[in-house]
């Protein structure tokens, strides 16, 4: 399935992660076989709030992406959604 990468600016101040875990519960109790989120990496600032917010889904497609993000998160601001690769470093050991 494809990778993509959303990119969030949390609103309207950084959030920490016990804010933000209502709408992951809720992100994690919606999601569909179309879209999926996987994994959501941020920028924190000094006190460990997120900043920007870079989160991992596996859709079918970046409509998919857009049509879950508009419909489960319409309060995070989208920066942009792009396909995304990944590499490790086992990969080139």
């Amino acid at each position: 399935m494809p990778k993509f990468l959303v990119v969030h600016t949390t609103m309207p101040t950084p959030m920490s992660l016990e804010d933000g875990a209502p709408l992951m519960k809720h992100i994690a109790s919606n999601m569909t076989a179309e879209a999926y989120w996987v994994a959501t990496w941020c920028q924190a600032t000094a006190d460990g709030k997120a900043v920007k917010m870079f989160c991992r889904w596996d859709a079918a497609s970046i409509e998919a992406v857009k049509a879950a993000v508009a419909k489960l998160c319409p309060q995070l601001p989208v920066d942009g959604i792009y396909p995304l690769m990944t590499f490790d470093s086992g990969d080139f050991r």
